[in-house]
């Protein structure tokens, strides 16, 4: 399974102010759902990877009984795919939203925690 989602910040340890005890790159990911997460990037996207790119981020199992993903980005996409999947996403979402105010009106829209 992957998600889509847009470089807010990278964090590279050659960038300046930045103390590191290894070489990995992080980035800051606003993910379709609104959520906001830090992710490793893919060495082998770590120079090329910039703000404001649609990257696919890996969210499958670490094995096939495991609960736990491997979260982390391991695609850039050209920008008009990555928007078109982007919008397709934020259109999905905004169904959700509709669908679950229509059932429970006087609910408060909340966010589960997994």
């Amino acid at each position: 399974m992957y998600h889509i989602g847009i470089v807010e910040h990278i964090i590279s340890p050659t960038h300046k102010g930045v103390e590191s005890a290894d070489d990995s790159v992080q980035a800051v990911i606003r993910m379709w759902d609104k959520n906001l997460l830090i992710l490793p990037v893919h060495k082998k996207l770590r120079k090329k990877l910039k703000k404001g790119n649609y990257v696919l981020n890996d969210y499958t199992p670490m094995s096939p009984t495991s609960r736990y993903r491997n979260l982390y980005v391991v695609k850039i996409l050209p920008d008009k795919d990555g928007k078109k999947i982007w919008e397709n996403f934020q259109d999905e979402l905004s169904r959700r939203k509709t669908a679950i105010s229509k059932i429970s009106p006087e609910l408060p829209q909340v966010r589960y925690i997994r």
